[in-house]
């Protein structure tokens, strides 16, 4: 039996020098691979990050440079969002005319804040439990926010306030609204639509305010 065990013990092929170092550099190869791949995908994430950042800079200083209450959602505005790549022609044309119907056309969104704040306010005594309140609450936030420098909670999820708001001026709801009322709110669809374009989807919020800050 001892023997027997030996035999097979003894008829096991070593494993040589050769092909040791083959499985070696076999593994390491694989390894090297995987590596290379995550510093290459490392490297061009930061470089659209930092391309990202300069042209969110550019828009800074061209547009924002009295911050985020000054602007306005004018035609040259929209063009340099297509020119920088944020939008495309057909939704610079779809966007404007959004713009071109909304009677605040000439406004700025802290003009459109102020709207904002008194349509709250009168909801609050007449119908404080009106689901628009909420909207704008958040709506404020992500306008307030356009230039990345007032980050908060409440201009997270851009995609969903803009929805609901969208929602809530398709339904029997809104009929409680002026005509002064739904043309901001329709104002502020655009707003919430720019911010979604100006938001960094792929990447975080600091990362992107980390580059801005050093720009």
């Amino acid at each position: 039996m001892v023997s027997s065990i030996n035999n097979s013990v003894t008829n096991t092929p070593p494993v040589t020098g050769s092909t040791a170092e083959k499985q070696t550099a076999t593994t390491t190869a694989g390894t090297g691979t995987n590596s290379g791949n995550e510093q290459s995908q490392a490297v061009e994430n930061d470089i659209k990050l930092s391309s990202r950042a300069r042209k969110v800079q550019m828009l800074n200083e061209e547009f924002f440079s009295a911050g985020p209450s000054s602007v306005k959602i004018t035609p040259e505005f929209l063009q340099r969002l297509q020119e920088y790549g944020f939008i495309s022609e057909k939704e610079a044309e779809s966007l404007g005319a959004l713009k071109t119907s909304s009677a605040g056309a000439e406004g700025t969104l802290g003009e459109l804040s102020n709207a904002i704040e008194d349509l709250s306010q009168r909801l609050k005594e007449e119908s404080p439990d009106d689901n628009l309140l909420s909207i704008l609450e958040r709506s404020d936030a992500i306008i307030n926010n356009l230039d990345g420098s007032k980050p908060s909670n409440l201009a997270a999820n851009i995609k969903t306030v803009s929805a609901e708001l969208n929602a809530y001026l398709d339904s029997s709801d809104a009929e409680k609204l002026s005509d002064e009322e739904k043309e901001s709110m329709t104002e502020l669809s655009l707003a919430l639509e720019i911010a979604n374009r100006l938001n960094p989807n792929n990447v975080s919020s600091q990362q992107l305010n980390s580059y801005l800050s050093f720009a």
